[in-house]
């Protein structure tokens, strides 16, 4: 039963050096430390009743890392351009040259390395553009869901596919439902390939522990390699 005594999560914000973190105290054992892509955010998890000065220490003995994962992050996410003739979109972790071509609707057709949007504005383009990542991310999954689900020992029920901000792929442990974030389509394959082995496990073990991690190993040998990619958006 839940409880009245239960604390509730609250954010707060710190600024070390040039670093500016979001600060969330909740119900978690050790302190979490996350980079986010786009844009180099940065969010701590701290633990109840852990000081603000060990959080402080802890960032600061970090601040050097931070500055150098917050640049290679903004260098391989720059301020995105607006879709156009010569502006460029990324497939697989391979650069595309964009064409535009006005159309009742929205559309996108790749061919020869170029990608051509259609559509009557801007906004169309994007959303042609979003169901090409779509498209490419369904045509992807079957293999990995069959390679990888038959070693986990348990099968997704459900799959959605939608562009989140700050994560790649979700897992509800109870109905087996899975969701993947769209801008998957826009890194090498190997970062999908990761994030899946991630959700599936996540199907027989909730949380990250050492036999989240000691799954991870087994079935991804070099997953602590990918998610390193993944973060800097290589």
């Amino acid at each position: 039963m839940w409880s009245m005594n239960r604390r509730r999560t609250h954010t707060s914000h710190l600024q070390i050096g040039g670093v500016r973190a979001e600060v969330t105290y909740k119900d978690v054992k050790n302190l979490r430390l996350r980079v986010l892509p786009p844009d180099g955010r940065v969010k701590v998890s701290v633990p109840f009743g852990v000081p603000e000065s060990t959080v402080k220490e802890f960032l600061s003995s970090r601040e050097g890392w931070l500055r150098q994962v917050r640049a290679d992050m903004l260098r391989a996410h720059p301020p995105k351009e607006a879709l156009g003739n010569g502006s460029r979109v990324r497939l697989w972790g391979e650069w595309l040259a964009v064409r535009v071509v006005d159309a009742p609707r929205a559309g996108a057709r790749l061919a020869d390395g170029v990608l051509t949007l259609s559509g009557p504005d801007v906004a169309a383009w994007e959303r042609g553009l979003e169901n090409l990542y779509r498209r490419e991310l369904q045509a992807a999954l079957p293999e990995l869901f069959a390679r990888y689900e038959p070693l986990v020992g348990r099968q997704h029920t459900s799959l959605k596919l939608r562009r989140m901000t700050s994560r790649w792929g979700t897992c509800n442990h109870r109905t087996g439902s899975i969701t993947l974030n769209t801008a998957l389509a826009e890194h090498p394959p190997s970062a999908l390939e990761y994030v899946v082995v991630h959700e599936l496990m996540h199907l027989i073990v909730r949380g990250h522990g050492p036999q989240f991690y000691a799954g991870m190993d087994q079935l991804l040998p070099d997953w602590k390699h990918r998610r390193r990619a993944l973060r800097v958006g290589s």
